[in-house]
């Protein structure tokens, strides 16, 4: 019978099994500590990807994303 394992919030009752009222109501996952990452959570994300994407057109091969993997590529290329 349908909607007999839908979800206790389910307004529609009319599903087949609980996992396609999961999916009818389009779940996606939340970032710890709330629903979405922070302004400036996003500000330091586009920061970072930005002094990464600068290195490579310097010519440099940082070791990953991250500021400190990007400082370290500029100072090895300084030094030798």
């Amino acid at each position: 019978m349908a909607g007999e394992h839908c979800s206790a919030s389910c307004t529609t009752k009319d599903h087949e099994s609980w996992g396609a009222c999961v999916r009818a109501k389009a779940l996606g996952a939340i970032w710890l500590g709330g629903g979405g990452p922070s302004f400036g959570e996003v500000k330091r994300f586009s920061r970072e990807n930005q002094a990464y994407r600068d290195a490579i057109k310097d010519g440099l091969k940082p070791q990953a994303v991250s500021f400190n993997s990007v400082n370290r590529a500029y100072d090895a290329a300084s030094r030798g």
